[in-house]
């Protein structure tokens, strides 16, 4: 009887050696599978990630074309402005300068 308890013993310390490494490539199996989903989901959001950077990126550069354009259009419009102002400015000058020539021809 003695050795049916030592046999016994000897095979439930085997089951559990069995048991516990068995739990242990479980638990390793999932770790991996788990690092896996992880690196395939940081991927996922990398990918996102440079989409949005590129979306972004081009209204970006569409909202600066358009201000540019904007800009560029109203320094043209105040260059002709400024043309007009000065043109003005020198029919005044010569209306000026007639109105003195005229005063001085007829002292």
């Amino acid at each position: 009887m003695k050795e049916d308890v030592v046999s016994l013993l000897l095979q439930a310390e085997s089951d559990y050696h069995s048991t516990v490494k068995l739990a242990v490539k479980e638990a390793e199996n999932y770790v991996e599978a788990r690092r896996k989903e992880q690196a395939a989901h940081i991927e996922e959001l990398k990918k996102k990630l440079a989409s949005f950077e590129k979306t972004e990126s081009e209204k970006l550069e569409k909202t600066l074309l358009a201000e540019s354009e904007r800009m560029e259009e109203e320094a043209a419009g105040l260059k002709g402005r400024m043309k007009a102002r000065k043109e003005e400015k020198a029919d005044r000058i010569s209306e000026l300068l007639k109105e003195e020539v005229l005063s001085l021809l007829w002292r």
